[in-house]
């Protein structure tokens, strides 16, 4: 019988964009990984391609393929709770319903962010991994590790070659409003192909990379009040994940890929959870 990841807690991601992939013919195929909600946020499961309209660089190109994604999730966790373990459950929660289509890594803020274990599936590693996230003790944390973290994250996904990544992080610090660390962040988290959503402490003034990061890559951003992550949220990205397709669109001959993407709907009541930025590559 499977083992749940943490008895004590009750039952409670995200969009990610992939690298473009070339082909051995003439056009140049891409990658897009995005998941579509409607107006209640439940996700929408029957999306057609005559549904949907591709810029890159601002000029259309043509949708070759879309369909339900398969391919096994990457989900980065980076804990920062100032110690108080308030985000185990919801955690646990999230990894039931993700796994087994993927596989985790998982991080917390002590201050300085200790990675608890690889990327896996396997559940006494990730068990152990969410008993180091309970209850430590008041911890103070400072922004820029978080923007260093978040650098981190996104070039060790670079380095995994993952196709369908996403980052969940959860903080109740936040990162420095100002910071020359924003873009070497930001530029690792385009160049994974990773999404990036984040749950914040209400009243946490966002910089930069924790800011912009999700519009940029195709996640969310989500408030919580003292501390206390409700089991729904993380549930509701969890089944954003779960449910994303994967879109793939060529450009012509010659054309170089362009980082600036735009992917628009023509049904009425929906919201795309699609990237802005995508890999050069």
């Amino acid at each position: 019988m499977k083992r749940p990841l943490l008895l004590s807690v009750m039952a409670v991601a995200l969009v990610m964009p992939a690298a473009g992939l070339a082909t051995s013919g003439a056009d140049v195929t891409r990658t897009v990984y995005f998941s579509a909600i409607d107006a209640k946020g439940a996700p929408v499961t029957d999306l057609t391609a005559a549904d949907l309209a591709v810029k890159e660089g601002g000029k259309e190109r043509a949708i070759a393929g879309l369909e339900a994604a398969t391919t096994p999730l990457f989900v980065s966790l980076l804990i920062d709770d100032g110690g108080s373990g308030a985000f185990q459950g919801p955690v646990a929660q999230m990894m039931e319903r993700i796994l087994p289509h993927g596989v985790f890594t998982v991080r917390v803020m002590n201050p300085q962010p200790a990675k608890l274990t690889d990327f896996t599936a396997d559940r006494t590693a990730l068990q152990a991994a969410l008993g180091s996230i309970g209850p430590r003790g008041r911890i103070q944390t400072a922004g820029d590790q978080m923007m260093d973290a978040v650098q981190d994250v996104a070039r060790e996904l670079q380095q995994k070659k993952a196709a369908r990544a996403a980052i969940v992080i959860l903080t109740v610090g936040g990162e420095t409003a100002q910071s020359n660390q924003a873009g070497p962040a930001l530029d690792a988290l385009r160049a994974s192909g990773a999404s990036m959503s984040v749950v914040y402490l209400a009243g946490l003034e966002l910089g930069q990379v924790l800011g912009d990061g999700p519009k940029r890559s195709g996640g969310t951003v989500e408030q919580i009040a003292g501390g206390v992550v409700p089991g729904p949220l993380l549930a509701k990205i969890a089944e954003n994940l779960m449910h994303q397709y994967m879109l793939t669109y060529t450009l012509p001959d010659g054309v170089k890929p362009n980082e600036r993407f735009a992917l628009s709907t023509t049904r009425k009541g929906l919201t795309l959870l699609a990237p802005t930025r995508v890999p050069d590559k």
